[in-house]
C-alpha cells in the first residue's frame, strides 16, 4: 500500500461541491479533524441481497455511489472499514483504523479559484488549452499520440510560447522536422495563443480516486 498518508487521493470541493484542488491523505486527516474548515464525503454503494456490497475483479465497488453524505471528523472516525476501504491506523499505539477519506468539502469556501497561465506552457497546458485536438488536422487525439509541435521550428529560431505549440500526433510532428507549415504541407485550423484564466476545476482531470468521477468534467479516457 506504501505510504498512505502522502498519497494524493484527496479531491478538495467548495461549499458548493465543486473541485478546487487535491491534497495528501495526511493534510486532509488534520483539516477534517481540525473541526472547522471541512467535512468529508462518505459514498454509499448498491448491496445484493445477502447485504454485501457488489464488487468487480478488483474488490471496487461496481457502479456509481447511490449516496454521498457529508460526515464531520467525529462521525468519520466511528464509520466501520468496508473491504474496499484504504486505512490508516490512528490511537495513542495505532491500534484503531479509520478510513482514508477521498472527497473533503469546504464548509465555508465557495469561491472557484482561477488558474492564470504564465511562464512556458508545460504539454498538458497545451493539451488542455486544444482540447485534445489536433490543432492541423481537427481530429481528437489519443492521449499517446499526443506530441507538441513548434509551429515555427526551434532550429529557425522558434520559441517556447503559447503562440508558437501546438498539439498534433506525434507523426505528423515527425515528418515535419523541422521544415517551415508552409514547407510541411500544414495549415492550422485556428491560430494558436495564450488562454484567458480558467477555473481550477478544468485542470483537475485526472482520476486519482474512483470517487472523485462524479465531481470531473472532461475526464479523459
Amino acid at each position: 500500500m506504501g505510504n498512505i498518508i502522502n498519497k494524493l487521493i484527496v479531491l478538495k470541493l467548495n461549499k458548493a461541491w465543486q473541485p478546487i484542488g487535491y491534497s495528501t491523505v495526511g493534510r486532509a486527516i488534520v483539516d477534517l479533524a481540525a473541526g472547522l474548515s471541512a467535512k468529508a464525503l462518505d459514498f454509499d454503494y448498491e448491496k445484493n441481497e445477502a447485504g454485501e456490497y457488489i464488487l468487480d475483479e478488483y474488490g471496487e465497488p461496481i457502479g456509481n455511489p447511490i449516496m454521498m453524505t457529508p460526515i464531520d471528523w467525529e462521525t468519520w472516525i466511528t464509520l466501520s472499514v468496508r473491504p474496499f476501504d484504504e486505512v490508516v491506523h490512528y490511537g495513542s499505539s495505532g491500534e484503531k483504523l479509520m478510513r482514508v477519506p477521498t472527497v473533503l468539502i469546504a464548509k465555508n469556501f465557495n469561491k472557484m479559484p482561477m488558474k492564470t497561465f504564465r511562464g512556458k506552457p508545460s504539454k498538458e497546458a497545451i493539451w488542455i488549452r486544444d482540447n485534445g485536438i489536433d490543432q492541423y488536422t481537427g481530429k481528437r487525439l489519443r492521449r499517446e499520440d499526443h506530441t507538441i509541435d513548434h509551429v515555427h521550428p526551434q532550429s529557425k529560431g522558434g520559441r517556447d510560447t503559447w503562440e508558437n505549440l501546438v498539439s498534433t500526433h506525434k507523426k505528423i510532428n515527425s515528418e515535419k522536422g523541422n521544415k517551415l507549415n508552409s514547407e510541411a504541407g500544414l495549415k492550422l485550423i485556428k491560430q494558436p495563443k495564450a488562454p484567458p484564466p480558467i477555473p481550477l476545476s478544468a485542470m483537475i482531470r485526472e482520476v486519482k480516486h474512483p470517487t472523485w468521477k462524479p465531481f470531473l468534467v472532461n475526464i479523459d479516457d
